[in-house]
């Protein structure tokens, strides 16, 4: 017990330390454009005289990822880039403790599950990269994922369990499926994995006649989706929520809408490879760990049964391979969907160190902890000699001269819309989104939904009447948007520009026509 406690106020130290290393390396300047959606959605919402409708439409169909940054800002923190990227390291030190917790409730010590978690300390706490740096849905999405293994190893595979009679409440169950139903509403990415742990649930329950948790696991699943489906719907707006939770994401991955690789081309193995590798500051503990989850395979897999042991580790195997599923799927090079794999590596390998030992598992097992001690003391060191600051963008003063500009026309309490991709503006500002999407990306690109989208966008202008339209295409300063994407080539977009705003302002970047700065009339 000693033992225990003194290894507890380790992990506990080394969090942080994690913690400290990265907040001595933060920057107030946007370190990646997928920060600035969510801390624009938690400005709109704080700002909103309907915040649970804002909060569910104008947060990009994830309005559970933004819960975390509402927290921060219910407690006195303002909406700004250190805060979201502190917010990001808390959801990955409580996903770090429960693992730590899963781990244990196998039959790893308290040492040995410390050690299998290393790499992912060291990573965490030394890593520069902007998208590991930047505060992302996969932040509360794996947080969430690692609450629904813990909870799968606690009602069935607990070292404890054969020698424990203790029968778990429906509140449990009920509470579990609800969880569970809740991982499309964090990313629709989470779906694949939601749907392993489910399955793997129900067969556990199944074999052991546990009909009625079943029907609680069930019910608990469907109710989130119940419950939004009848909001919208008292609202008038049922095709709002299918469109933007569901249509919206299936062509984004099942589709050729944002991607054109062909669907064999975005599960190659070096399509895998190239996006793990692909970032110096995971690439050591990636490599150790794919090579412990070798090693491990090569000592214990000798018979093919369902036994507990043998469910668990596939379990654990099938939740590893539908990761890779969901991060390759959409076909888009993003290396931030590569923070889906740390944990359920780090649960692979700490189930196969968990597993009865033979004769040369028992020695080969101290290779795999040999790997993973090298591979996260590689992986720090590099990390620590080679971190750097992140450094402004490219284009910060006239990003300063356009946000001067908006300010001296706004009230802080006006809304803003972007034409373009560009959401840092709305951190800079302080201001509110006046479309529920802080980029129109989905209206200007191909899209089944581009009508829909139109239609949005009118409905929005005409209810919020933001006070400043900023059109950025073709501008330097937008991330995606090209000269013929400009508002003007979309006639009813231009008509009701044209009909009420008028231009004050084309802040010179060196392209054509600028950032253009229209004010409503």
């Amino acid at each position: 017990m000693h033992k225990i406690k003194t290894v507890n106020w380790l992990l506990v130290g080394l969090m942080l330390g994690v913690f400290l290393l990265r907040w001595s390396n933060m920057t107030h300047r946007e370190p990646n454009i997928d920060t600035s959606t969510w801390l624009a959605g938690v400005i709109s919402i704080d700002k909103s005289s309907d915040p649970i409708w804002t909060w569910l439409n104008y947060t990009d169909g994830r309005p559970l990822t933004v819960v975390p940054l509402l927290i921060a800002s219910a407690l006195g923190f303002e909406a700004t880039y250190p805060v979201a990227e502190g917010v990001g390291i808390i959801c990955w030190l409580l996903t770090l403790i429960i693992l730590y917790n899963t781990l244990c409730l196998l039959s790893l010590s308290a040492r040995r599950a410390l050690v299998v978690m290393l790499p992912l300390l060291t990573w965490l706490g030394t890593t520069a990269y902007h998208d590991h740096l930047a505060y992302n849905s996969e932040a509360v999405s794996v947080l969430m994922l690692t609450a629904g293994i813990w909870a799968y190893v606690y009602a069935f595979h607990r070292r404890d369990l054969p020698t424990v009679n203790r029968q778990l409440s429906f509140m449990f169950w009920l509470g579990l499926g609800i969880g569970l139903g809740l991982l499309v509403y964090a990313k629709f990415q989470n779906v694949p994995m939601g749907l392993v742990i489910a399955a793997f649930l129900a067969y556990e329950l199944i074999i052991k006649k546990g009909w009625k948790s079943l029907c609680w696991l069930v019910v608990g699943g469907f109710m989130p989706t119940v419950v939004v489906n009848v909001y919208f719907a008292m609202r008038g707006e049922l095709d709002t929520f299918w469109n933007n939770y569901f249509w919206y994401y299936f062509y984004y991955g099942y589709s050729d809408e944002f991607s054109k690789l062909p669907i064999w081309k975005r599960f190659s193995p070096w399509r895998a490879g190239s996006l793990m590798w692909q970032s110096y500051a995971i690439r050591f503990v990636f490599g150790g760990w794919c090579l412990a989850v070798l090693v491990g395979f090569l000592g214990t897999v000798k018979k093919v049964s369902l036994d507990r042991s043998n469910r668990l580790l596939l379990f654990a195997a099938t939740f590893l391979s539908v990761t890779f599923y969901a991060i390759l799927q959409s076909g888009n090079p993003y290396t931030h969907y590569t923070l889906f794999l740390p944990m359920p590596l780090t649960f692979l390998i700490g189930v196969l160190l968990s597993r009865p030992s033979a004769s040369q598992w028992s020695s080969l097992k101290n290779w795999v902890y040999g790997i993973i001690l090298v591979s996260a003391i590689g992986q720090g060191i590099f990390n620590l000699t080679k971190r750097q600051p992140l450094e402004r963008l490219r284009y910060d003063e006239i990003d300063q001269q356009v946000v001067k500009i908006i300010k001296a026309n706004t009230q802080p309490t006006d809304h803003l819309v972007i034409w373009g991709y560009a959401d840092r503006f709305y951190i800079y500002t302080g201001l509110p989104m006046g479309y529920r999407s802080p980029y129109t990306i989905g209206i200007y690109w191909p899209s089944a939904l581009h009508d829909t989208r139109v239609k949005d966008f009118l409905a929005d202008m005409s209810q919020n009447q933001p006070v400043i339209f900023m059109d950025l295409n073709g501008s330097l300063i937008n991330t995606e948007g090209k000269t013929e994407h400009q508002h003007e080539y979309f006639p009813p977009i231009a008509n009701f520009v044209k009909q009420h705003y008028q231009l004050i302002a084309q802040v010179n970047d060196g392209s054509p026509k600028g950032a253009r700065i229209y004010k409503r009339k």
